[in-house]
Order: C-alpha cells, then structure tokens, then sequence
C-alpha cells in the first residue's frame, strides 16, 4: 500500500511538473502589434508611447531598440527601471500593455479593442457586449495569420481561457434561418399536417 502511495505521488508530481503554467505561456509574453505605454515619473521626454514591431522590438527615448519578445509587462518594467537606474537616481517606472483584438460577428457590440494581456476569449466577448439572441455560441472563432481556428465550448470549458494575441480577430457566428424561426416552421408544418389529413378525408 505504501509503495503504491508512493508510486500515486510520484505520478501526480510528475504531472503538476508537465504542466505548463499561465505565466509561463508564449502569449503572456509581449508581442507584434501590442501597444505599449510607458511611463517614467517625472520624466516626460523618456516616456512614451510605442508598438511592438515585427521583430518584437520596441524603440524608447535614451535607450534606443530592445526585444521585448521574451519578456512579460512586468519583466520590461524591471528592466527598464534598471537601465534607467544607469542615469536617474531611483527611476520610478510603469509599463502598461494592451492587445489589439477585433470582435465581430454576433455581439452586441463589435469593433476593435485594445485589451489588458490577461484578458482571455471569453473575456474579450463579454468585453464587446456578449452574444446576442441571434448569434451562435457554438459558432465562436479566431482568425490568427489567415487561419480560423474554432471554439465551439468557449462558455464553458476551459477553451474560454484561450490567449489573444494583437491582429486576433473574434467572429461570433448566427444561428441558422432555421433556428431563429423555429415557431414559424413549426407552425406552417402544423398547418401542412392539418391540410393534409382534411385532404385524405
């Protein structure tokens, strides 16, 4: 019984360890596209507002190009607040990050966001208004570089937790003509049977 004990906690820790965690995701890292704030208090001409380039390099007053593709907000802060620390005496620095994501489709209110990298799918269409009575929730997608990928479980499973990057485009789908005319089929069909049994009488 013992070894089995061991043989379970061996097996758990393993996986925990596989795991990948949040933090440690590709997407919580800055990339292409983000538009990134940067603000070093009191002093005004080394702030400044900038986008990540193709090459997820940034450019900044005084400290020219840095690759920010492996770094998180956070991780930039603390960076910037050291090379600033080479010619300010305790630089107080914040770094702001925002994601440029469209939502369109079936929301109630699409168009583009720039959002927190923390935000995740479902919380991008909550963001534009939630989906409406006509839309689809198991017609929700992303456009990434051309490709459409879908997640149909988005409500409710983890697929909501999905990351977005900046140039993601959120399409919520309609439900079928069908669908949103349920009563009238219903009714005419209704209508049709009875037409057709007072005809065989």
């Amino acid at each position: 019984m013992v070894g089995l004990a061991v043989s379970c906690a061996s097996i758990l820790m393993a996986q925990q360890a596989a795991a990948p965690r949040t933090d440690a995701l590709p997407f919580a890292h800055l990339a292409a596209g983000d538009d990134v704030v940067v603000t070093v208090f009191r002093e005004k001409d080394l702030s400044a507002r900038v986008f990540v380039d193709e090459a997820n390099d940034l450019a900044l007053p005084k400290l020219g190009v840095i690759s920010v593709g492996t770094l998180t907000s956070d991780m930039l802060r603390d960076s910037l607040r050291a090379r600033y620390a080479t010619f300010l005496r305790e630089p107080a620095v914040d770094v702001r990050a925002m994601r440029r994501v469209t939502v369109n489709g079936a929301v109630l209110k699409p168009d583009v966001y720039f959002v927190d990298p923390s935000m995740a799918l479902r919380d991008v269409v909550a963001r534009a208004g939630g989906v409406t009575s006509e839309g689809n929730m198991k017609d929700v997608s992303i456009v990434r570089g051309g490709i459409r990928t879908p997640f149909p479980n988005w409500s409710t499973g983890p697929q909501g937790q999905e990351a977005l990057r900046s140039g993601d485009e959120v399409l919520v789908g309609r439900r079928s003509w069908v669908s949103l005319n349920i009563g009238a089929v219903i009714g005419v069909a209704g209508l049709l049977t009875s037409l057709l049994i007072a005809f065989k009488h």
